[in-house]
């Protein structure tokens, strides 16, 4: 009688067994991705941007993020926090050498927790960057430079003359003609006292 309560006992409760530990496991699998995911996405995002001048936003969150994504990763973690300090430094311009040494091994400790074992510091260091986006970058600074000296009214905006160049005269040989746009004067746009609006 024993024997028979005990197997129908295990007949019934062990489906109901093979679907609980299932359903763990398949939770447990799916954590586990969904943080292998997110992992990857940081490193390859840091990997992406980690020449860009200035430092691309995509960059700077995806930095923000380290405590949380790799939290369950030691290594990544304590060099995080010294990289951290790295930036902060008030010695920003002279540790370069340091920081970019502690970017690379902040790098290379992510990609071997991810499991990209074959892929070297030296592998991290190199980067493609174009040319011409040194000097769309360059370009932009200059105008902003520029565009904020004149707003600012330290200085009046000159621009080329748009008259043809007398006859004989080739341009760029110091005979071009400028036009410097008058100032406005310190009180436009501001109603003169006295007067009623």
């Amino acid at each position: 009688m024993t024997l028979e309560l005990i197997n129908t006992i295990g007949l019934f409760t062990s489906p109901v067994i093979a679907v609980v530990v299932t359903l763990v496991w398949q939770s447990f699998k799916e954590k586990r991705e969904r943080n292998k995911q997110r992992k990857d996405h940081l490193f390859l995002t840091l990997m992406a941007h980690r020449r860009s001048q200035p430092p691309r936003q995509e960059w700077v969150d995806a930095l923000n993020l380290i405590d949380v994504v790799f939290a369950d990763t030691p290594s990544v973690l304590r060099l995080w926090h010294e990289y951290y300090d790295l930036l902060g430094s008030a010695n920003y311009r002279e540790e370069s050498s340091k920081r970019v040494h502690k970017h690379l091994e902040l790098l290379s400790a992510m990609a071997v927790d991810l499991g990209y074992r074959s892929l070297s510091q030296t592998d991290i260091d190199k980067y493609y960057s174009p040319i011409a986006h040194g000097n769309e970058n360059d370009l932009n600074w200059r105008l902003r430079t520029e565009l904020l000296r004149v707003l600012s009214g330290a200085q009046q905006l000159v621009i080329p003359s748009l008259s043809p160049a007398p006859i004989g005269s080739e341009p760029g040989l110091g005979n071009d003609t400028t036009t410097a746009l008058p100032q406005a004067p310190p009180n436009a746009g501001t109603p003169a006292s006295g007067t009623s609006q």
